[in-house]
């Protein structure tokens, strides 16, 4: 009954892997065609840089927060705006990364993912390898943040816009360049206007993501914020199954979840729970699991 059981386990966390996989590219997707249709229909919506349907209208938070910054001054949209990044981001992390930014999907476009580091020392009585719940450590994820540069970028972009009084990072966000591109390719395809920001958004986008290639890992200060509130997002994490898992049943030197996962993250390593809180919720490492030992809660 047990082995039963633990192939019934494999079958849903590769069959898992693959949905998430595959809603994970519809939605990317979906996002792009919402953008076209308003450019198409003139329906006004925005970008999700710059959303609004009707009434509603949410800014990029960290866009919001930099203008608010800035200006020194209240703006009710960024603060809903924040608002609703914050409760997403309680819940699942830094999940726009994989689902909604289109950043990722320009790097791998050009084949610019980073390398993987090496995997850490095997730590089989972790959350992650046991499927048990592990109480958040405060301590260890403040070090955690502090060690990461992302970190460090998001605090730089905010004192800039303190300084300058000015929104600086929107103007070179590869989010809202990759749009702007978009629009740009489309005024001048359809409506024949031919503007700078037809050479020089590209080339903003291929010096950050293409010829350097560490950008979503090293210095997007999105994925900054997003990690912050990561770190207590515990939900739609990734589980270890250790009775069929290579690297705690058999010993083996497997590194395929790692290899796959966008922020390379070592499910086995010692410092697991805080590593989850960049995880993207992409399901590639369920996927991509050998023996379909990962699932997501």
């Amino acid at each position: 009954m047990g082995s039963e059981s633990n192939r019934g386990a494999q079958g849903r966390g590769r069959v898992q892997g693959k949905r998430m996989v595959f809603a994970r590219r519809f939605t990317l997707a979906a996002v792009l065609v919402a953008v076209l249709a308003s450019l198409a229909f003139d329906c006004g919506i925005g970008t999700p840089s710059s959303f609004g349907i009707g009434q509603f209208n949410l800014l990029c938070p960290l866009g919001g927060l930099e203008a608010m910054l800035a200006s020194k001054a209240f703006i009710p949209v960024a603060a809903i705006s924040a608002g609703v990044l914050l409760l997403f981001a309680l819940v699942f992390g830094r999940a726009w990364c994989a689902w909604g930014c289109p950043a990722p999907v320009i790097r791998r476009f050009f084949k610019r993912d980073p390398k993987p580091a090496k995997p850490g020392t095997c730590a089989s009585s972790c959350a992650a390898c046991s499927g048990a719940k592990a109480a958040l450590d405060v301590k260890a994820s403040l070090a955690f943040l502090a060690r990461d540069k992302r970190t460090w970028t998001l605090a730089a972009v905010l004192v800039c816009a303190i300084v300058a009084g000015l929104p600086l990072f929107c103007l070179v966000c590869p989010i809202g360049l990759t749009f702007g591109t978009v629009g740009s390719l489309w005024h001048l395809i359809v409506d024949k206007q031919m503007t700078a920001s037809v050479l020089v958004f590209p080339a903003a986008l291929a010096v950050e993501l293409v010829l350097y290639r560490k950008w979503c890992m090293n210095l997007c200060p999105v994925a900054g914020l997003l990690g912050i509130f990561g770190q207590f997002a515990a939900k739609f994490r990734p589980r270890i199954n250790a009775d069929t898992c290579l690297r705690t049943s058999k010993g083996s030197a497997c590194d395929v979840c790692a290899v796959a996962c966008a922020e390379h993250i070592d499910l086995h390593a010692a410092d697991v729970q805080q590593q989850l809180g960049m995880c993207t919720r992409c399901g590639e490492c369920a996927k991509r699991c050998p023996t379909a030992s990962i699932t997501f809660e």
